[in-house]
C-alpha cells in the first residue's frame, strides 16, 4: 500500500510542474500521467480528467459538473476529493466530460464565474475534456475538422504559440463573455490521453483562418 500510495504522490507531483508550465506557457502542449481505471470511477470521467480534478479539487473549494450523468459524476469527485458540489455560476471549478456536447459546452463556459475587480482569483477555472489536443504541426496535417488550429498571444508568449484541438466551442464562448482582465475565466484543455493546453485569463485566443472559416460555417456553437 506504501508503494502504491507513493507512486500515485510523485505521479500527482509530475503533473502538478506540468500543469504549472502549461500555464507559465499559455497555448503549448504538455503531458500528465492519466489515472489508472477504476471500476467506480464514472464514464464520463476519463484518467486524464480525473488527475486535472485531483490536482486542483479539494475540501477548500467548490466543483460542478456539466454531464448527462451529473449526479453520479458528481457524488464520486465528491468522495474522492471532498469538495462541495454548486451550480455552474458559483463554483471554482467546472468539470466539463470530453461527451459534452458544444451547447453544453458553451452554457458552461458563459455561466462560469469571472470574479470581480476586488477579488479576481474568484473566477472559475474550466476543466475541458476534449477527444484530441496536439500540437499545431499535427492539426495542419490533419486537415478538416478533425483538429482545428488556435493561435494564442499574450503574457508568457513571446510572438505565437498555437495549439490544436478537436473542438472549438469553448472559444466562441469565451470571447462572447466580454471579460476584461483581471476579471475572467481559465480553462485547461486535456484529452483522454494526458495531453493538455492551459489558458489564463490573461491570454487573447483565436482561431486561425482555417479555423475561424469552420466557426463561421456554423459548425461550432
Amino acid at each position: 500500500m506504501m508503494i502504491a500510495e507513493s507512486a500515485e504522490l510523485h505521479q500527482m507531483q509530475r503533473a502538478f510542474r506540468s500543469v504549472l508550465d502549461a500555464f507559465a506557457q499559455p497555448g503549448t502542449l504538455h503531458l500528465i500521467e492519466p489515472t489508472e481505471d477504476k471500476a467506480a470511477r464514472p464514464v464520463a470521467l476519463d484518467g486524464a480528467l480525473e488527475t486535472l480534478v485531483k490536482l486542483f479539487v479539494d475540501q477548500a473549494v467548490t466543483f460542478c459538473v456539466a454531464d448527462a450523468e451529473t449526479d453520479a459524476a458528481s457524488a464520486y469527485v465528491t468522495s474522492e476529493t471532498h469538495a462541495l458540489r454548486v451550480a455552474v455560476s458559483e463554483a471554482d471549478f467546472v468539470i466539463v466530460p470530453r461527451r459534452a456536447d458544444e451547447q453544453v459546452v458553451a452554457e458552461c463556459i458563459a455561466e462560469a464565474c469571472r470574479g470581480t475587480l476586488v477579488a479576481p482569483e474568484k473566477g472559475a477555472t474550466v476543466l475541458l475534456g476534449c477527444a484530441h489536443v496536439a500540437t499545431a504541426e499535427e492539426g495542419a496535417v490533419d486537415a478538416g475538422p478533425a483538429l482545428q488550429v488556435v493561435e494564442v498571444h499574450g503574457p508568457g508568449v513571446k510572438d505565437v504559440n498555437r495549439f490544436a484541438v478537436d473542438r472549438l466551442g469553448w472559444l466562441s464562448a469565451r470571447a462572447a463573455r466580454g471579460d476584461e482582465f483581471p476579471c475572467g475565466i481559465e480553462i485547461v484543455l486535456v484529452d483522454a490521453q494526458g495531453h493538455l493546453v492551459a489558458l489564463p485569463r490573461s491570454s487573447r485566443v483565436a482561431p486561425t483562418l482555417g479555423a475561424a472559416a469552420f466557426v463561421a460555417a456554423g459548425e461550432v456553437c
